[in-house]
């Protein structure tokens, strides 16, 4: 966490710039993924696999917890990780069409 006074050196406007510009990677990223979870929906439908995979979604929030670097609450990572699975099932069963 930083101190008081590294925090009052930068101006919030420079503070919410940061913001923007690490909420545009991140949502690239995520754009990224969302597109590999459609190849895996087409593959999974293709070789008539579930979409959901219990097993590979609790070792995926456990990964993600470990990249959490302590700012967030383990409830923080659960609930991120339980979206982005939301999204990524949804988006796997419509890769069909």
């Amino acid at each position: 966490m930083m101190g008081k006074e590294k925090v009052q050196q930068r101006s919030l406007s420079k503070l919410r710039e940061e913001i923007d510009a690490t909420d545009r990677e991140l949502f690239s990223l995520i754009a990224q993924r969302m597109a590999i979870v459609r190849e895996i929906g087409a593959l999974k439908q293709a070789q008539g696999n579930a979409i959901a995979d219990p097993v590979r979604e609790a070792l995926l929030k456990s990964k993600l917890k470990e990249f959490s670097a302590g700012v967030l609450e383990p409830w923080h990572v659960e609930e991120l990780a339980s979206v982005l699975i939301k999204i990524s099932r949804d988006l796997q069963a419509r890769s069909g069409e």
